[in-house]
């Protein structure tokens, strides 16, 4: 592989994280606005385990999205 290969798979691999790490972002945001919601009203049990659950699953997402645009660079090396 030449040094330009590699700096063109490099390249592919940030563009490839930037676009994941713009999708984690969208996904903390949304947390944090399910967070204030939860702060701000007084809500039922059911209401509290849907916020929970909705912030779960955007939390495994985020941590899923992070892995897999991490493990893109390693398929490289």
């Amino acid at each position: 592989m030449t040094n330009e290969d590699y700096l063109r798979q490099q390249l592919e691999w940030v563009k490839f994280r930037a676009a994941a790490l713009e999708e984690i972002e969208a996904k903390l945001l949304k947390m944090r606005i399910l967070a204030i919601l939860a702060r701000d009203n007084k809500m039922t049990p059911v209401e509290t385990w849907d916020i929970n659950t909705m912030l779960h699953d955007l939390q495994k997402e985020a941590t899923q999205l992070d892995e897999q645009s991490r493990v893109f660079w390693s398929d490289y090396q």
